[in-house]
């Protein structure tokens, strides 16, 4: 019942919680790696925070089009699109200001930015998850492989940003 060791720079784990890393993608230490994983994150964030704006900006015309043609059921789905679009901004824009405290948290070496942030991940990330297999069946497969993609990502960074808090806490204590 002790811990179970890839060793060579790989995979620990230990009796409870989650896997610990040694290094990202065999390569970097820790820190870099939540230097890169974060700015990946602050990079897709902008992206989707970009892309959210669009596609509420887009989405006028076609309400416009409902209300003319008296379509009440469409001038409906049209107003919701346009509020999950409105909220998703908000959503991005909020992940984009995280994302860019976590990487001065990580340069920092500040462990309760990071545990926040590691927090904040995992709340992001089981909210996707729910949206995502909600609508599932609406997807096609490239959508679906892109989600794959995102999840994977996002698993890797919640074991990577937790492996380095751990590593701080460790450092702290000696």
């Amino acid at each position: 019942m002790g811990v179970i060791s890839l060793s060579s720079k790989g995979i620990r784990f230990y009796k409870m919680g989650l896997p610990r890393l040694e290094t990202c993608c065999f390569i970097f230490d820790l820190k870099t790696g939540n230097i890169i994983m974060g700015s990946l994150s602050a990079f897709g964030s902008f992206a989707m925070f970009v892309a959210m704006i669009v596609e509420a900006c887009t989405l006028e015309p076609y309400k416009e089009m409902a209300a003319e043609e008296e379509d009440y059921n469409a001038e409906a789905a049209i107003t919701g699109l346009y509020a999950m679009s409105i909220i998703l901004v908000l959503m991005f824009l909020f992940k984009l200001c995280t994302d860019i405290v976590f990487i001065y948290g990580v340069i920092m070496e500040k462990a309760s930015i990071i545990r926040a942030y590691f927090v904040m991940w995992i709340v992001f990330f089981l909210l996707s998850m729910f949206t995502f297999f909600l609508n599932a069946p609406h997807y096609n497969a490239g959508t679906i492989c892109i989600e794959v993609f995102y999840i994977s990502l996002n698993v890797y960074a919640i074991l990577l940003c937790n492996s380095f808090y751990k590593e701080l806490n460790c450092r702290e204590e000696v």
